[in-house]
């Protein structure tokens, strides 16, 4: 009996590399060792987020009657290993990939303290990756969902390759297409400026009032953590919620980390934005949303406003293209790069 036990234990070891090429458990369980990544914000607001979750998801009679765990840690690795929390099990697979694209992420490229534009291109193509880790995964657990083989699609435009400089406005954006059964098709975007900081981060005045007019709801400031220990994911504040100082002589300020990251979503890992704020649920103040692609491709490339474009764009199809009535068979068809010249 037992070396019965031991062979189907190994066949599900087995099954689990062949469903993940890379074990994504073993990068994620890195920042939970060493405190970074999503644990510095669980250790600051775990508690606050547990209570933004029951209060959107449930009835705020059956949530009076809830405890909020006192171990916001566990409730962490709850959000990591389950999906409990999550609207639709294909969202977790998707927050899994982007957990462990910022654990790689945090390990490889910010000790290298390379400028925002750098950084930005390695934590986009990480996102890539790890999508493309997960396509697999999705696409069994769909059919197991809907008893339809759903795609994952996604497509990393790297526009600043195309000479498109800029000098205000956005670093980067993100587009997600939403094609599920049992959800309405939409497109969901979010552009946002990437800003380096340890103890304070300093604010361009005309900068974010450029992303806060270009941007409007779907505007967004992402901080990368450069302090050497206990990283943080990058996190994510609304242009908005930036108070900016009266005074139209002075060009920048300061902020430190406490005036920023003072509430819940005041600082929310991306990974968490991405998943919690704009793929569950309808909210629209998180984003910008559009009936297709090709409007949402306007959003990212206005002519009135080239300086404010965004240099480098991820576009994910949650349910792939098929029936989706896009009239695009393929996310690379949305732009056209210049041949190479020698």
């Amino acid at each position: 009996m037992a070396t019965v036990q031991t062979s189907n234990r190994q066949d599900n070891i087995d099954i689990m590399k062949e469903i993940f090429p890379v074990e994504l458990g073993l990068e994620i369980n890195k920042t939970l060792k060493d405190k970074s990544g999503l644990t510095p914000f669980f250790q600051r607001s775990g508690r606050r987020f547990f209570e933004y979750l029951f209060n959107y998801r449930f009835h705020k009679h059956f949530f009076n009657m809830m405890d909020p765990p006192k171990a916001t840690v566990s409730l962490m690795r709850e959000l990591v290993n389950t999906n409990h929390y999550f609207d639709n099990e294909l969202f977790h697979i998707l927050f899994k990939a982007f957990v462990y694209a910022e654990a790689r992420f945090i390990q490889n490229y910010i000790p290298q303290n390379s400028h925002e534009e750098r950084l930005t291109g390695h934590l986009i193509s990480e996102y890539s990756s790890a999508l493309g880790i997960v396509k697999k995964t999705f696409q069994q657990k769909s059919l197991e969902l809907y008893n339809e083989n759903l795609s994952l699609d996604f497509y990393y435009a790297d526009l600043s390759s195309n000479k498109r400089e800029k000098t205000t406005g956005a670093d980067f954006g993100i587009m997600f297409h939403i094609n599920l059964p049992d959800y309405p098709t939409e497109v969901r975007t979010a552009i946002f400026q990437a800003k380096k900081f340890k103890s304070n981060a300093v604010i361009d005045i005309a900068q974010c009032n450029t992303l806060k007019n270009y941007g409007e709801e779907g505007a967004y400031y992402c901080f990368y953590d450069m302090t050497t220990e206990g990283t943080s994911s990058p996190l994510v504040l609304h242009a908005n919620q930036i108070s900016l100082p009266s005074d139209k002589t002075q060009k920048t300020k300061s902020y430190s980390r406490d005036e920023f990251f003072a509430n819940w979503d005041g600082g929310i890992p991306l990974s968490i934005f991405l998943v919690f704020n704009m793929l569950s649920g309808d909210n629209k103040k998180y984003y910008k949303t559009y009936s297709n692609i090709w409007q949402a491709k306007g959003y990212f490339d206005q002519k009135e406003n080239r300086e404010s474009n965004p240099s480098k764009l991820l576009i994910v199809s949650v349910g792939g293209l098929t029936g989706g009535g896009q009239d695009l068979r393929e996310l690379s068809q949305l732009y056209n790069f210049p041949n190479s010249e020698e």
